[in-house]
């Protein structure tokens, strides 16, 4: 890895890290992941939409919020954590696969 993609990782997880603190201060928790866990058995789930790169679990097959990609590939049934998805995210929806939205459990 080079110097660039180390600073771009840092500055990734310097942003999600000041979003996420922005949001617990606003009231919103992450759902634990024995929810996301319980939610992707019942939707069949296989990306999670949504939650910060620090804490989204690594069981689904892909996961990110937006246009940052987290890992894997779109496509499939996907858990959605409404609540911490930008307002622009949630309007524009998904056009591959079932979304589930996690609605106010999150």
């Amino acid at each position: 890895m080079d110097n660039c993609e180390q600073q771009l990782e840092f500055t990734v997880i310097n942003e999600e890290t000041k979003s996420t603190e922005e949001k617990e201060e606003a009231g919103y928790r992450s759902p634990t992941w024995s929810i996301l866990r319980a939610l992707q058995k019942i939707n069949k789930a296989k990306r999670l939409e949504g939650e910060a790169v620090m804490s989204a679990p690594l069981f689904f097959q892909s996961a990110g919020r937006g246009d940052l990609k987290f890992w894997g590939e779109d496509g499939g049934s996907t858990d959605v954590a409404w609540k911490r998805i930008s307002d622009r995210s949630r309007s524009s929806g998904r056009k591959d696969g079932q979304v589930e939205g996690l609605g106010g459990l999150v």
